[in-house]
């Protein structure tokens, strides 16, 4: 009955668990070059990213992907989930979620070796652009923030069994 109380307990404690803070870690995921646009006259979308990690990661990886965000007149970025995305070093993974309504903020989250990296994207900074009025399907679609930022929000991710 103790070792049941003691898991229950254990349990209850990781399930409240909060994100590790920035003063916890030694090291921010630096990320140059990113760029997410939706192709002109298009649905598709492509992204690109550096991420570097001093202390976590040797050397730099390069990230992308190219996703179709469901018809060309979209207003928001193609999601980019789990595994769609694609970096040239083993044990990267990353996702983008760019909500359909224009207000809410587009979310950037990069994970290393048991860290995912989380990184909020303002909704003023995907830029919404039409091109013709008279054309629905005419729409621009685009990253318009820093090319280069630092992520130092983060959570610690449990390793998947195969």
């Amino acid at each position: 009955m103790k070792s049941f109380t003691s898991a229950a307990l254990f349990l209850a404690a990781l399930a409240t668990a909060s994100p590790v803070k920035r003063q916890d870690l030694d090291f921010v995921f630096q990320i140059t070059g990113f760029t997410a646009s939706k192709i002109h006259n298009s649905g598709f979308c492509d992204y690109d990213f550096d991420v570097s990690v001093p202390g976590l990661l040797n050397g730099t990886a390069h990230c992308h992907a190219y996703l179709d965000s469901g018809f060309s007149g979209a207003t928001w970025l193609a999601n980019v989930y789990e595994g769609a995305g694609n970096c040239d070093k083993a044990g990267i993974t990353w996702t983008f979620n760019d909500p359909i309504l224009e207000e809410e903020d587009a979310h950037l989250n990069v994970t290393i070796n048991g860290y995912k990296g989380l990184y909020t994207i303002p909704a003023d900074q995907i830029i919404v652009s039409a091109n013709d009025p008279e054309n629905p399907f005419d729409e621009d679609v685009f990253y318009g923030g820093p090319e280069d930022f630092v992520i130092t929000k983060f959570e610690k991710v449990e390793d998947k069994e195969e």
